[in-house]
């Protein structure tokens, strides 16, 4: 964001800090990222830039489940394609938390767009899974899906995990209740 555009010192301007990519299990618009081949991918990116570009909104947050892969990816599209950004894009990450509650509780972390790729991959590192002590990663997600009984799987309309392929325990371990999961931020 050109800050030099804003002379009249504190004014509104319209933010949306949960826009979900089919980079999250939790994407409704379609196939996900990893179900697309290239030319899909960019297609999808270019929608998303249009519409961002053509917003009335000054400011987004990507705001995946588990992961920065989808800021990265539309990162990474505008740069290889020198597209002008004139929208401030921030990354963001969803996480389902353990708590004391009966219903599904989430943390937004809203970072700055000033991070590098690195910075942000090393961020997520810091997180744990504490119920099977694993960093966060797809991988540690999907072993943790495996650790469910079928009856946790059932509620989130999964058969027995045992049973599943890839996809489908990612998209269930990202989508299980807080109290299935404790997930614990090591980072200090």
């Amino acid at each position: 964001m050109n800050y030099n555009n804003y002379l009249k010192g504190s004014e509104w301007r319209k933010w949306d800090l949960h826009i979900h990519t089919p980079a999250s299990f939790h994407w409704s618009g379609g196939k996900l990222f990893s179900d697309m081949n290239k030319k899909e991918k960019n297609d999808t990116l270019k929608v998303m830039y249009d519409t961002i570009e053509n917003s009335d909104i000054a400011v987004f947050c990507i705001m995946d489940y588990w992961t920065f892969d989808g800021y990265l990816l539309f990162k990474e599209y505008i740069k290889e394609n020198s597209f002008p950004l004139t929208k401030t894009v921030l990354p963001g990450i969803e996480l389902r938390v353990e708590a004391p509650v009966n219903y599904r509780l989430n943390i937004h972390a809203v970072l700055s767009d000033k991070l590098t790729p690195q910075k942000l991959i090393d961020f997520k590192s810091k997180l744990t899974i504490r119920s099977i002590d694993r960093q966060i990663s797809e991988e540690a997600i999907k072993e943790f899906a495996r650790s469910l009984d079928a009856s946790k799987a059932k509620i989130h309309g999964f058969n027995d995990p045992s049973t599943l392929g890839d996809n489908d325990l990612l998209k269930l371990g990202s989508m299980t209740r807080s109290e299935e999961r404790r997930v614990g931020k090591e980072c200090r």
